[in-house]
């Protein structure tokens, strides 16, 4: 066998997952915390926020990925993948996307105001309608599709079987962990920056669920460092160039992940007192951490190959 780093799945593709796994979930949260008035709370404006946040990273991503391709009249193929390869991940995560994007936007547009200018569109106020008469199944058929996306980006990974890094259940429970975590600290960025309004108990719990996620991430890296460790030569390859890189020891595992742990834990412990400022530095530590496990998750990707005869 012989052993060569992939250079096919760039950065262009880790902006693809990230931006993914997390809109999809910043969807997801916002639209469950709105539907199910969490805490009695109307949480209409977090809901707008976060849907079209979400909408946003899940366009730029899905745009990522569509400028990747060579051939961008090939998106068909993957289009078309779930009926002439149905085990092929990327088609049905295409298509959770385009439907998440499509109900989330549509369970939104009927709490946002119709601008003067638009009020002539009749497009817009069937939409607008349609969200309102069929909200319940505009709001779980997100949620669903959501929450697929985001574990989707990891089972994308673990369909390639001759690299071991990905080849692994660890990688979709990885990802989607980490799309949560990353989806919880855009939604309190967005309570703090833009919302502002009283919802205290929604933030607290939204820092303790993020707090236990990324103490979860970062037990599951470390069992990736032991896997890796002791693992084949493949599985070696990857730790050498994971561990060894300072971007991913201190930027990813330090800054990313232990830092705001550790921030987090002393805020909902009431250590430190839970203000905006410290929770927006926790919060873009996590999204920086997010971006850089999966921008190295693909760099250290080493692909096994049996040596020609």
């Amino acid at each position: 066998m012989f052993y060569f780093g992939q250079e096919q799945w760039n950065w262009l593709v880790a902006v693809y997952l990230f931006l993914g796994g997390m809109g999809a979930m910043v969807m997801a949260i916002s639209t469950l915390v709105h539907r199910l008035k969490m805490f009695g709370q109307d949480n209409t404006l977090l809901m707008i926020w976060g849907n079209l946040t979400g909408f946003v990273m899940l366009s730029i991503g899905s745009a990522m990925l569509f400028y990747h391709l060579l051939d961008h009249l090939a998106v068909w193929h993957v289009l078309l993948g779930v009926f002439n390869k149905p085990d092929a991940w990327i088609a049905w995560g295409t298509w959770s996307i385009i439907f998440g994007m499509i109900w989330g936007l549509v369970y939104t547009l009927p709490h946002i105001p119709t601008p003067k200018f638009l009020g002539w569109c009749q497009l817009l106020k069937f939409f607008k309608w349609f969200g309102t008469k069929y909200a319940g199944l505009m709001a779980w058929g997100t949620v669903f599709m959501s929450v697929f996306t985001a574990v989707y980006t990891g089972m994308l990974l673990q369909s390639f079987p001759a690299v071991e890094l990905w080849h692994n259940p660890g990688i979709p429970v990885l990802f989607t962990v980490s799309a949560v975590s990353t989806a919880l600290a855009t939604l309190l960025i967005i309570q703090y920056v833009i919302v502002r309004a009283d919802d205290h108990e929604l933030r607290h719990r939204f820092e303790l669920i993020d707090t236990w996620l990324i103490g979860s991430e970062i037990i599951i890296v470390a069992g990736f460092f032991f896997y890796l460790l002791n693992g084949s030569l493949n599985g070696q390859a990857s730790h050498a160039l994971l561990w060894g890189d300072p971007i991913w020891t201190y930027g990813f595992f330090v800054a990313g992940l232990i830092v705001p742990f550790i921030i987090n834990l002393a805020m909902v412990t009431r250590k430190i007192p839970s203000n905006g400022f410290i929770v927006i530095i926790s919060a873009v530590l996590v999204l920086m951490g997010g971006y850089i496990l999966r921008h190295y998750m693909l760099l250290a990707g080493i692909w096994e190959l049996p040596y020609p005869k």
